[in-house]
């Protein structure tokens, strides 16, 4: 009879044990899908904080939760490329109001704004009254303008950029087309409205009549009305012409035409400097030899090369009107070592280099990107 007492006391107690455990562990992932949730808020609220940012600045972001966006943002830092795109000069003044931007954050009570102008930031955000003083004492030692007005429920509405005439208060009429519901961000970039949602594994930002983007099979594909500032958005590439163009690539592969680039001399030289044959496919192609290695080439006014005959007939026909495109993480990254390597021991490279390998984690982390931007609206989405 002991011996079944004592049985069953040591059942309950492993009972209690492992109900205990299940209990804490189905608490702790419920704090962690909380901790990890992607931010979000109300539309019209975040209309309604960017209204006061100044109509001449070139481009302006709000932000729900910015305490929750950047835990979001540290999981998912591809969505950085969106800002760099939308204001790429701005890294010279984001060193000196970082400090300043993590704090605010911290201690916003709502959206957080940010707008820029050339190389120059600003931000505001609503906090409690005691937080100003701090604020104020970190703006002096970083040498930064401030201000500070009283605002709705209390709070105080505290702004700080990096040039004073970008903190002089507008009042932008908030987009007509605020829809009801929940963002996670909402921004005004070239005369465009962008409207963010964030889920876990993927952010959607779409713009007045949002068009298809491309399906999410087939090759990698680009198409740009300038090539030059979409790869400036990753590194610092300065021999990259402005010019439209169309890439299509894949693991063993690639493709690209530069429709308006026609091929000088001396670059033929250096494509074709080890043989210039007929192709055998597609019709009219030409086998070239040089500095690249084996190239395919089709003729005409502009560049069209490849490094496999059969993606020749992959690149998109028609005006390149807009900005459209697939990538896949892995696909890009592969593309993007083939470069650096490439580069390697070229005089004066080290800045292309550098910015290559940068990029590298970046792009590995993303497993698909597609985007459509046409003239009456854009469609942009990442999946991870």
């Amino acid at each position: 009879m002991e011996k079944v007492t004592l049985r069953f006391r040591i059942m309950r107690r492993l009972a209690v044990v492992l109900a205990t455990i299940a209990v804490l562990a189905a608490a702790a992932a419920l704090v962690w899908r909380w901790w990890t949730a992607p931010p979000c808020a109300d539309a019209e609220a975040l209309a309604t904080a960017m209204a006061p940012t100044p109509a001449r600045a070139d481009g302006a972001l709000t932000i729900a939760q910015p305490g929750r966006a950047a835990r979001w943002l540290a999981a998912h830092p591809q969505a950085v490329l969106l800002l760099r795109l939308a204001a790429p000069a701005a890294d010279r003044s984001l060193p000196s109001l970082q400090r300043f931007l993590v704090a605010l954050a911290s201690e916003a009570r709502g959206p957080l704004t940010v707008w820029w102008r050339g190389a120059d930031l600003a931000a505001c955000a609503n906090v409690k009254p005691r937080a100003t003083s701090a604020l104020r004492r970190l703006a002096a030692l970083e040498g930064l303008p401030i201000n500070v007005y009283p605002a709705t429920g209390g709070a105080v509405s505290v702004s700080v950029g990096s040039a004073t005439d970008l903190l002089q208060r507008g009042e932008n009429t908030p987009q007509p087309e605020v829809e009801r519901g929940r963002l996670a961000a909402l921004a005004r970039c070239r005369g465009r409205w962008w409207r963010a949602r964030a889920g876990r594994s993927a952010l959607e930002l779409v713009a007045g009549d949002p068009p298809e983007v491309p399906a999410s099979t087939g090759p990698g594909l680009i198409v740009t009305t300038d090539l030059a500032a979409l790869v400036a958005a990753a590194a610092p590439v300065r021999w990259v012409p402005s010019a439209p163009a169309r890439l299509v690539f894949e693991s063993t592969g690639w493709a690209a035409e530069l429709p308006d680039t026609p091929v000088s001399h001396e670059v033929r030289k250096l494509l074709a400097l080890g043989g210039d044959a007929a192709a055998d496919t597609p019709p009219g192609a030409r086998h070239w030899r040089g500095l690249l290695g084996d190239l395919w080439a089709l003729p005409g006014p502009g560049l069209v090369v490849s490094s496999r005959p059969d993606l020749l007939a992959t690149l998109p026909h028609g005006t390149i009107v807009g900005e459209a495109g697939r990538i896949r993480g892995g696909d890009l990254a592969r593309l993007l070592r083939r470069a650096l390597a490439a580069a390697q021991g070229i005089p004066g490279s080290s800045a292309y280099t550098a910015g290559l390998q940068r990029a590298l984690p970046v792009v590995e982390g993303l497993r698909l990107a597609r985007w459509s931007v046409l003239p009456h609206g854009g469609h942009i989405m990442f999946e991870w």
